[in-house]
């Protein structure tokens, strides 16, 4: 595709010698004559650069020469630089000012700046981003770049770390690779922040407390079996179990605390195993499809004594 040889320099440069210019990008105050002059150079020396193929040098060149003056001539070199230098979604924007600027006053401008944009419109890719469970706390971007959720955004090709934060802290990150041509769509969860404890936490409480049920029957059962070896000092020493003598008193106070603490752990016991199948059932599930987890609970019952019983996979 052509880029403004002859005609479109010339073009330029007359319009930069100040015969018809839009309001001063960077000042308030017109461009003074030494400063149109060092413009009309440097547009003249990004041309040559352009067609020596140096379009990062020209680059530098058009934007100082925006700096003094924008036309749609300027923009439009400004687009073809940044399209050459890959910085194509950029250029595809610029094409477009280019064009709407130069309606009407640069008919050639126009023609090849849309050329270009439905070029530019295959080349770029798009990219979509999807919060699954979003909140309005979110706050989603592309390499730094702010991004709208559900909103199609058109970004140079290239490697790219996507991050969805809420309420400041980092929710999820993916990285994501563009390549030209191609629409992309990226769905970001995040569960788990926000306000609610995080799964993995959750879970960890949850086998916590099951293990504190679990310390509390072994607990229990030290003292089951303390409890039945008084019992059995005492039928022993007082079959009868009326009319003891004082000797086995002491026996049997401490055959009574130890039924007192025997209740105690199984009471702890239910207590944590209760509380621990609750926290593992209500856990939100990992963010990977993994199993979801099964539970099987099984009350045990013994003389003076009952407890539960967990089977299950997490």
């Amino acid at each position: 595709m052509r880029r403004f040889h002859s005609q479109a320099a010339c073009v330029g440069i007359a319009l930069l010698a100040g015969t018809s210019w839009p309001t001063r990008v960077w000042a308030d105050e017109p461009p003074t004559a030494v400063e149109l002059q060092e413009a009309r150079e440097q547009f003249t020396r990004g041309r040559q650069l352009e067609d020596e193929g140096k379009f990062a040098e020209a680059l530098v060149l058009f934007q100082r020469v925006g700096h003094v003056k924008m036309t749609p001539q300027v923009r439009f070199h400004l687009a073809l630089c940044l399209e050459h230098t890959g910085k194509l979604a950029d250029a595809l924007e610029t094409f477009r000012i280019a064009a709407r600027e130069a309606s009407g006053t640069a008919p050639n401008v126009v023609t090849e700046a849309n050329q270009h944009v439905d070029a530019l419109e295959k080349r770029v890719p798009t990219l979509t981003v999807v919060v699954v469970n979003g909140s309005p706390r979110d706050e989603i971007s592309l390499a730094g770049r702010p991004v709208t959720a559900g909103s199609a955004l058109r970004v140079d090709p290239g490697g790219y770390t996507l991050t969805l934060r809420r309420d400041g802290s980092v929710a999820s990150e993916e990285r994501v690779t563009l390549e030209e041509g191609k629409s992309v769509r990226v769905e970001l969860a995040a569960a788990g922040v926000g306000g609610t404890a995080p799964a993995s936490i959750q879970r960890t409480l949850g086998w916590a407390a099951l293990g504190v049920s679990a310390a509390s029957l072994v607990t229990m059962g030290v003292f089951i079996g303390l409890r039945s070896n008084r019992l059995s000092q005492v039928e022993a020493a007082c079959p009868t179990l009326t009319d003891c003598a004082p000797s086995v008193a002491p026996i049997a106070s401490e055959g009574a605390t130890y039924a007192t603490l025997v209740n105690v752990f199984a009471g702890l016991s239910g207590a944590a195993a209760v509380g621990g199948v609750a926290l593992l059932l209500t856990a939100p599930a990992p963010a990977a499809s993994a199993p979801r987890a099964g539970l099987r609970v099984n009350p045990v019952f013994a003389p003076g004594v009952g407890f539960l019983s967990v089977e299950g996979r997490f």
